[in-house]
């Protein structure tokens, strides 16, 4: 496990890429001084050769070649420097010597005389004259466009040698020095670096289903590290309300079924017991149907709620007249009313007819759960108000009361699944408390949006934005539909 650590594959590369880089890096200053101080000799030689050509010229015009001879001695020595020279004749052969190097002559190898015989010089290093190498430079004397000699110089690279000997051991001693620092200094520094790693893996062991409260750590500065466990927390903060809206769905679904199914349990257990005449049976099953048809719409309705949420509620896309839908809703709505003399109004604020593409039988349901709601919580001989309104490509939609009224603490939970405004959850009127839920997410699904205002005593004003085309649709229409269309229940 150690030497598959990200820790040290991440030294062991940086060390690895360091040792690569030192090694070229070395080798290349090695090459380029040595090829720096090759070309300062040569130069070096060139200019002497010059020199001594013009001095030879002088004295061998006047004087013998031993007078000769001894002039360039004299002149060498006294330019002081400390090469070799010897002059040789058209033929190659020597002529005279000056500082001969331990009694040997200078060599004049075939390549040299290959260059030579095309008047160019050639610069050579000879291994076998001294301990270290000499650089013999041989150098054509042209008089009147013919080889006249050959002027040989040579100086000893034993202070160059030395100094790139120097160089080469500084690199082999220090280079290992420097890999093993740097190497140390990678691994605390890949420690340091991986440590908000470590801790976020720490921190996310800790996360189970049962804490899902907990966050992982997020580092100063804002690094790439800390975008990651900005991430996984935004990822926890969903899966952690996705987990309480189950729990919350399981508790108050078995809370709601628990109840009809005890009456069903009672109601058939004091039947068996004490029913004496078929009237008081007829009594229990019609009871027992009540409490079956109201599961039946709870089941039905988290059907469609779990559909809305997974984007699969089924909508039957096509345009129609959403005026005569509330023509129809104004309809069912005076009869809802009837039994508390409310007064139901339909104002249409547009001037022509309204169409829309949507789900008609969806959205009928939607507005009709809202005006029964209306009607449901409106005292007896209130009012309640359709009015349609026309806004940019939106059709609003209002359903004003004169009902009791929500207060302002409850506003903002209405929607949620089973949430009642009566603390004591009564079942008088018969509701699911899911009525409310399904109108958000069938509104939701056709790209809308519902926002409530009410006062306590009052009543309450729900207005709904529903857009007139299609596109904002599309991302809620399955690619595949269900063959079963949902039969909307009765309204909650």
């Amino acid at each position: 496990m150690f030497f598959r650590s990200i820790r040290f594959r991440l030294t062991f590369w940086y060390a690895l890429t360091l040792a690569v880089v030192l090694t070229a890096s070395s080798l290349f200053w090695y090459v380029a001084l040595h090829r720096n101080m090759l070309t300062h000799i040569d130069q070096r030689l060139l200019d002497v050769a010059k020199a001594v050509e013009i001095e030879h010229q002088h004295a061998h015009r006047s004087m013998d070649v031993e007078e000769a001879c001894q002039g360039l001695d004299n002149y060498i020595l006294n330019h002081n420097w400390s090469g070799y020279a010897q002059a040789r004749n058209n033929l190659g052969n020597l002529l005279c010597s000056v500082n001969s190097v331990e009694g040997k002559s200078l060599p004049l190898t075939k390549p040299a005389l290959l260059r030579i015989t095309k008047n160019l010089p050639y610069y050579e290093s000879i291994s076998d004259l001294l301990p270290s190498q000499v650089r013999l430079l041989s150098y054509p004397v042209v008089e009147n466009g013919r080889l006249s000699r050959i002027l040989q110089v040579a100086e000893s690279m034993e202070a160059s040698e030395h100094t790139l000997d120097d160089l080469k051991v500084i690199f082999l001693m220090l280079s290992p020095f420097i890999i093993l620092v740097l190497t140390l200094s990678g691994w605390f520094l890949g420690d340091r670096a991986l440590t908000p790693i470590i801790q976020i893996t720490d921190a996310a062991r800790k996360i189970t289903a049962e804490k899902l409260n907990e966050r992982l750590p997020i580092h100063e500065p804002k690094d790439e590290l800390a975008n990651l466990s900005a991430t996984i927390n935004s990822m926890l903060a969903r899966l952690e309300e996705s987990f309480n809206r189950i729990k919350q769905f399981s508790g108050d679904a078995s809370h709601e079924l628990r109840t009809p199914l005890a009456i069903l349990k009672g109601e058939t257990e004091v039947a068996l017991r004490w029913a004496k005449n078929e009237e008081e049976l007829r009594q229990t099953l019609d009871s027992n149907l009540e409490e079956i048809n109201l599961m039946s719409r709870i089941l039905e309705d988290l059907l469609a709620l779990a559909k809305s949420e997974s984007k699969n509620l089924h909508l039957e896309i096509e345009e129609f007249s959403l005026s005569d839908l509330l023509q129809d809703i104004y309809m069912h709505a005076k009869t809802l009313a009837e039994p508390k003399k409310h007064t139901i109004r339909l104002k249409m604020q547009v001037d022509s007819e309204i169409s829309i593409l949507g789900d008609q039988i969806q959205l009928f349901r939607m507005l009709l759960n809202i005006v029964n709601n209306s009607i449901k919580y409106t005292r007896p001989g209130g009012m309640i108000e359709i009015i349609l309104n026309l806004e940019a490509k939106n059709a609003i939609i209002t359903v004003k009361d004169t009902g009791v009224g929500i207060s302002e603490e409850h506003l903002s939970n209405i929607f949620e699944r089973f949430y009642r405004v009566d603390a004591a959850r009564n079942r008088e009127d018969g509701g699911t408390g899911l009525g409310l839920s399904i109108v958000k997410a069938i509104i939701d699904a056709h790209g809308g949006s519902i926002k409530v205002e009410s006062v306590v005593g009052e009543g309450s004003v729900f207005t709904i934005t529903l857009p007139l085309e299609a596109e904002t649709l599309q991302q809620y229409i399955p690619e595949e539909s269900p063959d079963d269309i949902d039969n909307p229940p009765a309204s909650d």
